[in-house]
Parts: structure tokens; C-alpha cells; sequence
């Protein structure tokens, strides 16, 4: 019985509601008493019963603070003086022999309000706590009210059904709150465990992509160096790249960004750095390179990480893939719309290109592709494309991860969106669209 609520809130919020519903009770038990304890003082001659009313009165006020200050101490108060009321009542009746025992509706009412104290704390086992201990000390000042004036003491039939309807609620409570917190237990550790298999997923995706990535750039470029010496800058590559995947720390991403002395595929901590494309590649005019030609073979160009403008990001990685490929490319666009990603994202999509890229060179049959970059509609679009031999997506077959994780999985990560177009004999068109902003 949680209504709805969070299991947190249901607890504090069912108990208050019964005690609430309990103190209506009480309420209205005292004030059936007020107005008997007035109505036979007046039309039945019995000045005293006006005692009786003003007691009633007196519990009606501490049960009013009860009701809106729920603490041990108020609680505690209206017990004790309740349970005075009871017994001053008792004797008041009994002296009178206007009943044979205790067992009557006059003596119930006071009692029955006691009972129904509520009292502070929440949960079903405080609540019932309280009022165990209010019956019990009613029916003991009713006890002791008929040892001094005389009379024979039995159960109070009313107080007890009343205390037997508060047992059982409370009772019920508590089962259909337990079995209730259980199943919301349950529901927390299939929620967790959700979250861990959605975040382990995330995980091996990007270590994936990182190995592969990793693993393929070094293989193209040195099948693309010919024979003879390995370039001194992609051995300090391969080494620095192998230090990584063997070390604790290679699947976790680090910004895509060229070390001025590093091979391919070799990432620092930090924001993506900036590079120039090729070493003809004109200079940038307002950060738009339009019609941009550049080609680099037998291994990595002296001047492709040549940095330029910081604030400026760029596709380093991707330029440096392509160049290692012996792939020309062609660039059309502003690169300044990579400054509204952040630098996750940056990387992300310079990952990605330059995985596509290497696609170009190992299967396109062609040596030449085409990158346009722009921005529209929040989001940030970067389109490949090349007139090679084309190819079938569903003839991929599944255990090629290059177009499937290293690109696709890796922009979806990032909220965007892989479109391919590809046809056999005429070639192959590959847009990456990532929201802007990100982390």
C-alpha cells in the first residue's frame, strides 16, 4: 500500500494519513462527550457532569498539538492526562450507579480517544506502539476509577473493538508496505543493474573502437612506408600507442590530438589541438578552407602537425590517417564549426572521419576523397565521400567493426547520426551529424 508514492515518501506519508484518520476519531469522541457532559448538566440536574465536559476540552487541546506538533513529549502528555480524564470520569460515573461496570458508552468515549492518539514517529510499528500503550492506560485508570469507587470493572467492548480495528489496519499496513518495499527493491537492483550493463556496453564499445582504431592506423601506415626503415616518428607512435593498450588506462578516452613528435593514432590528455591538413595546404581566411589539395605518401608529412590556432579545433587525426594512407583529400567547409562541440565530441567525430578515411584508401580502389563540413539546425554535419567501387552495407559481413563501431557506435554515443550512401561502380557518401555542445 504505497499509492503511488516512492517507497521513501510512502512510509512517512500512509502513517501520517492514519493518524490523521485516527485523530477525526478522537476528536469527534471528545466532542460527543463535551456535548452528553453538557446536555445532562443542564437538562438532567447533574451540575458535575460540566467536570466532565471541561476535561474533554482539555484533551481536545492537547490532541489539537499532538495533531500538529507530532513529538515524543506532546505525545507522552496526552497519554498521561488522558488517562487522568479516564479515571476522574470513572469515578464520576460509578459514584453515581447510574451504570452496573465499566463496560458503557460514557467511559468508552474518553478511552477510545486515547487510543487513537497517533503520536510521533512514523510506520505502522510506532503507531501501534502508541496505541497499545494508550489502551493499556485506559483500561488501567478505568480499573483503578472503579477500585475507589466502587463498582465491578469489566472490558469496555467499545474500546476494545476500536483497539482491535486499529491493531488490524496498522497490521496490514505493515505486511502490505514490507512485501511492498521488497518488490521496490527488487525494482532498484534491476534499474541498477540496467545502468551497469548500459555503462559496461558503452565501455567495450569505446575500448573496441580504440583497439581497432589503434591497431588499423599503425597497419596502414606501414604498409603505406614500403619497404625499408619504419619512420623514427611512427615507431615513437606504435610504442607509445602499444604502452596504452597494454597499460591499465587504454580504453579510456583521451582527446584525439597528435604529440609533436608522435606518430598516428597517438592521443594527449586535453583539448583536441589544432593542425594544419597537409603542407600545401593555403593559408586559413576566417577559418573556411575552400577547393584545399594535399597529398602525402611514404609516411607522415613533417608539416601536417604543424599547430595552428588553439582556439581552432580541427580533424588532426583524421588528416594524419588520410596522409599515412597516401589519400588525397579534399576539404570544403569552416572548420571554426567544430568550435561548437565539445571536446568529447570534437574527437569523437575526428575518430570517426578518420576511420572513414582509412575505409577510402583500404577498399574504395581510389587514392582521392572528398570532406565537407557544415553547420545547420543545432547540428554540426561532416560528409566523406569518394567515387570509388562502392560497396553493399548488408554484405559487410559482422565481424568487420570498423564501419559498425568504430563509426557508427562511436557517433551514437555522442547523440548523432550515421547516413551512408554507397553504390557499386559509381562510389560511397558517408554524413556524421553530432548535436552541438556535448562534453
Amino acid at each position: 500500500m504505497t499509492l503511488g508514492l516512492p517507497g521513501h515518501l510512502a512510509r512517512e506519508s500512509l502513517s501520517r494519513a492514519l493518524a490523521n484518520a485516527g485523530h477525526w476519531a478522537a476528536f469527534t469522541c471528545l466532542a460527543i462527550g463535551v456535548v452528553l457532559g453538557a446536555v445532562m448538566a443542564t437538562f438532567g440536574q447533574q451540575p458535575g457532569r460540566w467536570v466532565g465536559s471541561l476535561l474533554a476540552l482539555v484533551m481536545i487541546a492537547l490532541l489539537a498539538l499532538v495533531a500538529r506538533f507530532p513529538t515524543v513529549t506532546l505525545t507522552v502528555l496526552y497519554l498521561v492526562v488522558g488517562a487522568g480524564v479516564v479515571f476522574t470520569v470513572t469515578v464520576m460515573v460509578m459514584d453515581d450507579g447510574e451504570f452496573p461496570s465499566t463496560n458503557n458508552a460514557v467511559l468508552a468515549l474518553p478511552a477510545t480517544a486515547l487510543l487513537l492518539v497517533g503520536g510521533a514517529g512514523s510506520g505502522s510499528a510506532i503507531g501501534l506502539t502508541w496505541a497499545t500503550l494508550g489502551f493499556g492506560l485506559g483500561e488501567a485508570a478505568a480499573f483503578l476509577g472503579v477500585a475507589v469507587a466502587g463498582g465491578v470493572y469489566s472490558p469496555n467492548f467499545a474500546v476494545c473493538f476500536a483497539f482491535a480495528v486499529v491493531v488490524i489496519v496498522r497490521v496490514f499496513d505493515g505486511v502490505t508496505r514490507l512485501s511492498d518495499m521488497r518488490r521496490d527493491t527488487g525494482l532498484h537492483r534491476a534499474s541498477q543493474q540496467t545502468r551497469e550493463l548500459a555503462i559496461r556496453h558503452d565501455y567495450e564499445l569505446r575500448a573496441t573502437a580504440r583497439l581497432h582504431d589503434t591497431a588499423l592506423s599503425h597497419l596502414v601506415a606501414i604498409a603505406a612506408a614500403g619497404s625499408g626503415p619504419v619512420d623514427e616518428r611512427l615507431r615513437v607512435g606504435i610504442r607509445q600507442d602499444l604502452g596504452l593498450i597494454v597499460g591499465r588506462d587504454w580504453a579510456i578516452d583521451h582527446a584525439l590530438g597528435e604529440n609533436s613528435d608522435a606518430g598516428p593514432g597517438v592521443r594527449s590528455a586535453g583539448r583536441p589541438r589544432s593542425f594544419a591538413p597537409a603542407a600545401d595546404t593555403p593559408p586559413a581566411r576566417n577559418g573556411r578552407q575552400n577547393g584545399w589539395r594535399g597529398r602525402a605518401r611514404g609516411g607522415v608529412a613533417p608539416d601536417a602537425r604543424a599547430p595552428v590556432e588553439e582556439t581552432v579545433p580541427s580533424l588532426a587525426h583524421a588528416f594524419s590517417s588520410a596522409a599515412n594512407a597516401g589519400l588525397e583529400v579534399r576539404v570544403t567547409g569552416d572548420f571554426a564549426v567544430l568550435g561548437t562541440l565539445g571536446p568529447r565530441r570534437v574527437a569523437a567525430l575526428d575518430a570517426a572521419v578518420a576511420q572513414c578515411l582509412i575505409n577510402v584508401a583500404r577498399h574504395a580502389g581510389v587514392d582521392q576523397a572528398e570532406l565537407a563540413l557544415g553547420l545547420g539546425g543545432g547540428e554540426v554535419t561532416v560528409a566523406v565521400m569518394d567515387s570509388g567501387v562502392g560497396f553493399e552495407e548488408s554484405e559487410v559481413p559482422p565481424d568487420r567493426i570498423g564501419l559498425r563501431t568504430s563509426i557508427r557506435a562511436r557517433i551514437e554515443q555522442e547523440h548523432g547520426t550515421v547516413r551512408l550512401w554507397s553504390t557499386k561502380g559509381i562510389g560511397t557518401t558517408i554524413v556524421l551529424t553530432v548535436p552541438e555542445g556535448g562534453e
